[in-house]
């Protein structure tokens, strides 16, 4: 699935899908879910920015006991994602219509285990998700032992918005995820794990 010329999801079918953003970044998340239980018992994750669902496959899958969260703010992604993306089949997935910038603050329930941060208008990042006060408020919804994952693109600051982060989270770990193949060297993403 792409928007604005930019790719939002793949089918968890896709042939090269290991050497994707989408399982590669399930991979970076997992030992601090392994850490809280193995299969993911008792443990919820919140994504913020549903897509075509591949980060909630790829979760449901490797940790079948989680309850997973999604908050989409577009709902014509959501029909697309339940018509070529099989989100439907994500038995343990609740979806909430509406802006993550919302639900975050205004959250009281359990904390999460992971926080997942994936949400993205075409290839823009939302600013208001690069306010100090918003960072606070994801890390008041997460488990005290969990983490919350921040996906970057191009177009920002890196140093900049890491120091942000540094005020927030007491630790903040990058890691890299380059396009797949010869691509690779021409961007990617970054993956922000802070606890």
């Amino acid at each position: 699935m792409e928007v604005g010329g930019y790719p939002q999801s793949v089918s968890v079918n896709t042939p090269d899908l290991s050497q994707r953003y989408w399982y590669k970044a399930v991979e970076a998340v997992s030992h601090n879910l392994i850490a809280l239980n193995p299969r993911g018992r008792g443990i919820r994750v919140l994504v913020i920015g549903v897509g075509g669902g591949t980060i909630l496959h790829l979760l449901s899958r490797n940790f079948p006991e989680i309850k997973i969260v999604g908050v989409e703010i577009d709902e014509e992604i959501i029909k697309i994602a339940r018509q070529f993306f099989e989100l439907d089949k994500i038995s343990n997935l609740e979806v909430v219509m509406g802006d993550g910038g919302e639900y975050v603050p205004a959250y009281q329930g359990e904390p999460f285990g992971l926080v997942f941060v994936d949400a993205y208008l075409g290839g823009n990042f939302p600013l208001h998700f690069e306010e100090e006060n918003f960072l606070q408020q994801l890390w008041r919804i997460a488990h005290p032992k969990g983490v919350v994952a921040i996906n970057r693109t191009g177009g920002f600051d890196p140093r900049k918005f890491r120091e942000l982060l540094g005020r927030v989270f007491a630790k903040v770990e990058m890691v890299r995820i380059p396009l797949p193949g010869f691509l690779g060297g021409m961007g990617g993403n970054s993956l922000y794990l802070c606890k």
